[in-house]
């Protein structure tokens, strides 16, 4: 079962293909963007460069974006740390990205795809989750920006006028 809106962000202290360790506490910025994320699913690829981008235009507004992927990288060994470490490095990643071996942070927001997202306000309550958009194939034919309309309204001081959408993407790879 998925977080809850207005629940707490769950403590996490987790490696980064950067070789420093985040937590929770390392994130200042007013917003906080979680994406559950990984290395080989298919929709996650196709969103990279909309994170990528979103990343760069929302970081200078005081919004932190962190990537977390706990898929089981013993039989998915594409989500393994030295393969995040590539990625990271070939996508021009500015954000953590980090790699969540025990399962415990991903089990404890209650994702269950790749790319699934939460955000979390400055007290590290979640106001969004869900989606980042509607069309993960085609960015010009997107109607629906959830998650940058989820921003915009946290920013300027009001709640997101749609607070929950359906996640799609690749199943979490469970241990």
């Amino acid at each position: 079962m998925a977080l809850e809106i207005n629940a707490s962000c769950p403590a996490f202290d987790l490696p980064g293909t950067d070789d420093k360790n985040h937590s929770l506490a390392s994130f200042g910025e007013d917003l906080l963007v979680v994406i559950v994320s990984c290395n080989h699913c298919p929709y996650v690829i196709a969103y990279e460069a909309r994170i990528v981008a979103l990343a760069a235009a929302y970081g200078p507004k005081s919004v932190a974006f962190v990537a977390v992927n706990a898929n089981d990288a013993t039989r998915y060994p594409d989500d393994g740390m030295q393969p995040m470490k590539a990625r990271a490095r070939e996508r021009g990643f500015s954000f953590p990205y980090l790699r969540d071996d025990s399962q415990s942070f991903v089990r404890a927001l209650g994702a269950r795809f790749t790319p699934e997202v939460f955000v979390f306000d400055r007290e590290r309550k979640l106001r969004y989750h869900g989606r980042i958009d509607d069309n993960h194939r085609d960015p010009s034919r997107v109607t629906a920006h959830e998650l940058e309309d989820a921003l915009e309204a946290l920013l300027g001081g009001s709640s997101p006028a749609v607070t929950e959408t359906v996640a799609f993407g690749c199943s979490v790879k469970w241990k």
